[in-house]
């Protein structure tokens, strides 16, 4: 009986896992947990990728990941400074300016989280300096209202709806053989 409860369990997560990963090639990007927006674009002395999450930005928090490489050796930055800042759809609607800071653990990737008060479209710009210059990379972004429709969620309830049939169709199946 543990083994099938284990089995079961391993199947939920197993299922749990599949749904929660990124379902297309778009969905990758400069640290792997975002959506990319920017790829390979060439600014100044840069080659930039920019990845967001939410990977369709919403109002409220939306949480920036940038890889910046050499345009003529592709050689990742990991000293510059990047400060990151947003203008609204109306007019005085600002979000920022943050500073994007990469980790000792992670130092090839820039992160950086800003707020986004309204839908619509938002510019933001990315101000990039290093040994290899300055560099301002503006980039577009469409604001949606957040979506109350959670994959997860979902995903937790099939699961449980799988497991305790299989449960059930085990008990019965363990019924018939000691009757």
């Amino acid at each position: 009986m543990a083994i099938k409860i284990g089995a079961l369990l391993g199947i939920i997560l197993l299922v749990a896992a599949a749904a929660a990963s990124p379902l297309g090639p778009d969905q990758v990007s400069a640290n792997g947990a975002t959506r990319l927006i920017v790829n390979d674009v060439k600014e100044g002395p840069y080659l930039f990728r920019v990845g967001v999450l939410p990977g369709s930005p919403k109002v409220g928090n939306l949480h920036l990941s940038i890889l910046i490489q050499s345009t003529e050796s592709e050689e990742i930055i990991s000293d510059g400074q990047m400060i990151i800042q947003a203008t609204g759809p109306e007019a005085g609607m600002n979000a920022g300016p943050v500073r994007a800071i990469n980790s000792p653990l992670n130092p090839q990737v820039f992160d950086a989280d800003i707020t986004l008060t309204a839908l619509g479209a938002w510019t933001m710009t990315l101000e990039t300096v290093s040994e290899l210059g300055e560099a301002t990379l503006v980039v577009p972004l469409q604001v949606t209202e957040a979506g109350r429709f959670n994959l997860l969620i979902v995903v937790v309830i099939v699961g449980l709806v799988v497991a305790i049939g299989s449960l059930g169709w085990s008990q019965m199946q363990q019924r018939k053989r000691t009757d």
